[in-house]
């Protein structure tokens, strides 16, 4: 379903460790552990304007064409790394505490310390944290393989 989507009306954006329209979803990055990827459905919501201007500080203008399965350099790779990693510094303060409440949690270690991460609805911040921090994995894995990182946008209707 989310391929179908993401091919036929994806106005959102996709990041990951491969490229992914060239692929049969279902047989890659649905199975394959190899294959990694991050995905905002619509870019026209919030979460999707607020991507797209952390991507805009590596790619400038090139957020607001079409593309798909833009291979990133080494350095462009690094800049979504680095600026990724400086997202979640920010953003780290604002988690929410968790105590009394049962939810499903994540454990971040980070800088040395361990972060206890609630990913149910009521902590926004912590789901945020853990999809930045997906994508920074994704650049670093790139980046210790030696491989280019994809970016696909299609910002249309935007």
């Amino acid at each position: 379903m989310l391929k179908l989507n993401l091919l036929n009306n994806m106005n959102g954006i996709i990041i990951s460790n491969n490229s992914f329209f060239d692929k049969d979803y279902w047989t890659t990055f649905c199975k394959g552990d190899q294959y990694k990827f991050f995905s905002i459905n619509d870019i026209t919501q919030f979460l999707g304007a607020f991507y797209l201007d952390r991507l805009r500080e590596v790619l400038g203008n090139k957020v607001d064409e079409t593309f798909k399965d833009f291979p990133l350099t080494k350095e462009q790779t690094e800049q979504i790394k680095t600026v990724f990693e400086n997202q979640i510094d920010m953003t780290l303060p604002l988690i929410e505490p968790v105590e009394g409440r049962r939810y499903k949690s994540w454990t971040l270690d980070w800088k040395g310390k361990s972060y206890d991460m609630n990913l149910s609805l009521i902590s926004p911040q912590s789901m945020k944290i853990q999809e930045l921090y997906k994508i920074m994995k994704i650049a670093e894995e790139c980046l210790a393989e030696s491989k280019p990182m994809y970016i696909s946008i299609d910002s249309l209707d935007f």
